[in-house]
């Protein structure tokens, strides 16, 4: 079996293929968009996905991708759904209140 080579470039047209054919369909098929989007998350080569060490800020950089995950589906989601507009809000500001705080751990 033969596979296609994509460059980083085509990867990510594709996902935002993906994303746009959810936002053509009005989020109808949102379903349909997730799988797919789950799907290029997986295969997606693991030199293209940025890798935090284990150290004082991996817990850090798990919830800013955790938020940015949200940020994305937000766009996606219906544009009237207000309590979802706001849970999302909260998260950022929860992210923004732990990044502004944020120590490094000093070694005594």
């Amino acid at each position: 079996m033969t596979h296609a080579h994509l460059t980083q470039h085509q990867w990510h047209l594709l996902v935002d293929t993906v994303a746009e054919f959810c936002d053509a369909t009005g989020g109808t098929r949102e379903d349909l968009h997730d799988r797919a989007a789950g799907i290029l998350d997986i295969a997606n080569p693991p030199e293209w996905t940025p890798i935090v060490d284990d150290g004082p800020a991996r817990e850090l950089w798990c919830h800013i991708y955790e938020v940015l995950g949200a940020l994305a589906h937000l766009a996606d989601a219906a544009p009237h759904d207000i309590r979802h507009l706001h849970a999302v809000g909260r998260q950022v500001a929860g992210l923004a209140h732990r990044m502004v705080t944020h120590r490094e751990p000093t070694h005594v």
